[in-house]
């Protein structure tokens, strides 16, 4: 019988330390702006997720979904009402500002926020310093998606401090700005820049001019004709097909690149450049802290050629020989040339030059302490 008695005491104590269920408000809200959309809106947004689309209809259209999560309905329906939409229609003037009064907000819930009741964190938003909690008990749960729809030719700028961005489809100059959620671009045209303090950055089917830059997240880039400028501070940088001119910088990822025609330049500071089935490259440039570079494809087109690495080696293979004159330099490794019809000579002081063909285009390859390979297939 006692056993049965600690049993039901300690079930009864269970269940009084069980939290209480949250309450849930919801509030949906829309808004049409009349300006033209060649000159811009800026839109800001604290927390959420963010979803720009092509629009059919003139200006730009916005539909704002609100969340509220507190302990009672009331509380969460009265703060769910209490968010205020900053709006302005003026031209190059025009704004979508999501707000948090103070007095109604004096905390948020953020997932990453500090737990403890001494911890503090803050997020620098609209002039303001939002105070941030990881503990729920805290502050309210709040979270603001945003639909964007913008017709062609417009401009818009969004910033989105906790949440992801994604676009489908724009047409114009669109830039995407996050702090930590990652941002998405699909089948675009146009200007795009997108950059992230520490999410991931994805671009596929755009065509235009691409912008896309993280601190410590990586960069995907596939199938865009493009003008890319990518960079990331510790990520990678990943391209996959496409077309155009390509600057890829990293500070200690690598850049692989695969199936890309245009030219090439990449620098990472200990990361090393590899590109496979690559084409149509006129010029290539690459610069390396410590890492390898191996570039593979059909280098025929290759007019201008500068590799540099400090400790690490450089191979060149290409489907068709180039006309070009290549001055290699190696601190302690090795120079290793297996090209038909290829003129080799060594200078007094260690360099060696390679001719292939006519030798119109010039080359060179700088390494520390690597070997140098340069295979040209026979045809």
């Amino acid at each position: 019988m006692r056993t049965m008695i600690r049993a039901a005491m300690t079930l009864v104590l269970l269940t009084a330390c069980l939290p209480a269920t949250a309450a849930t408000a919801t509030l949906t809200r829309a808004w049409q702006y009349k300006t033209d959309p060649a000159a811009g809106l800026e839109l800001r947004n604290l927390i959420g997720d963010i979803r720009v689309e092509r629009g059919t209809e003139a200006g730009f259209h916005i539909t704002a979904t609100a969340t509220i999560e507190a302990d009672s309905q009331a509380e969460a329906d009265a703060l769910v009402r209490a968010i205020d939409y900053r709006t302005r229609d003026v031209g190059a003037g025009s704004r979508f500002h999501v707000a948090f009064p103070k007095d109604k907000f004096p905390k948020i819930y953020y997932a990453a926020g500090p737990r403890s009741w001494w911890g503090a964190m803050y997020a620098e938003y609209l002039g303001e310093r939002i105070r941030l909690t990881g503990d729920r008990d805290k502050a309210p749960v709040v979270r603001v998606d945003l639909l964007v729809r913008a017709p062609v030719g417009a401009k818009l700028d969004v910033r989105n401090v906790f949440g992801a961005a994604a676009a489908q489809g724009y047409s114009g100059e669109l830039r995407l700005d996050g702090g930590s959620g990652a941002l998405r671009s699909t089948a675009g045209e146009g200007r795009l820049l997108l950059d992230s303090g520490s999410g991931d950055v994805e671009v596929s089917g755009h065509k235009g001019r691409v912008g896309a830059d993280t601190g410590s997240g990586s960069v995907t880039i596939t199938d865009c004709s493009c003008e890319i400028d990518a960079g990331t501070g510790s990520g990678s940088v990943e391209i996959r097909g496409g077309s155009g001119v390509l600057r890829a910088d990293t500070g200690s990822g690598r850049v692989t690149i695969e199936g890309f025609s245009g030219t090439i330049a990449a620098d990472t500071g200990s990361g090393g450049v590899l590109a496979k089935s690559v084409s149509n490259v006129t010029e290539l440039d690459v610069d390396t802290g410590s890492g390898s570079v191996s570039i593979d494809g059909d280098l025929s087109a290759l007019r201008r050629l500068h590799v540099d690495t400090g400790s690490g080696s450089v191979r060149l293979q290409s489907e068709s020989a180039p006309s070009m004159e290549i001055v290699i330099d190696t601190g302690s490794g090795h120079v290793d040339v297996n090209a038909p019809g290829a003129t080799i000579t060594e200078s007094r002081h260690g360099a060696t030059t390679v001719r292939l063909l006519d030798g119109a285009g010039s080359g060179v390859i700088d390494t520390g302490s690597g070997g140098v390979d340069i295979i040209v297939a026979a045809d």
